[in-house]
């Protein structure tokens, strides 16, 4: 019987799941690993020596693929500024909507506007925010807090 490729790898792929799990403790989340990492072998294919283990060298392949997207989160800046956010899909509509959230950030106290672009749009943590301001990490918190309910009133509105 001659060596087939997709035949080894389809075999590996419930070993790869679970491992994948593992990793991000979330199913959908394993789900899109498993699949990322068996696009990356196929596409790769021609790296795999036959012969090796097939396993390890996907498991490797999962565990890069996994820290990668770790570290690429790490530098995003996820800002939840209302609740049920819809998809915006056309340009004239997502100009809008630009308009309408540059309108609500204005309407903020600039302390607000502050902590808002320090932690919400760059990432900051909160102590760092805190010292930046130099003000305390609750006044941060309740300068947040605020800042938000309001960006959630205006966009509401």
């Amino acid at each position: 019987m001659a060596y087939s490729f997709t035949d080894e790898l389809v075999s590996c792929i419930p070993a790869l799941h679970r491992y994948a799990c593992k990793l991000t403790r979330d199913a959908n989340a394993a789900e899109d690993l498993t699949q990322d990492c068996i696009a990356r072998a196929l596409s790769r294919s021609h790296r795999f020596e036959p012969g090796t283990n097939m396993q390890a060298w996907l498991t490797t392949m999962l565990k890069n693929l996994h820290f990668n997207n770790l570290q690429r989160e790490k530098h995003m800046t996820k800002v939840e500024l209302w609740d049920h956010a819809a998809s915006v899909e056309a340009t004239q509509l997502s100009r809008l909507v630009c308009r309408d959230v540059d309108r609500a950030f204005r309407t903020l106290t600039p302390c607000q506007r502050k902590v808002v672009k320090l932690v919400a749009i760059e990432g900051r943590p909160y102590q760092e925010a805190a010292e930046k301001l130099n003000v305390s990490i609750g006044t941060i918190r309740s300068r947040l807090c605020r800042a938000r309910e309001r960006l959630n009133t205006m966009m509401a509105a």
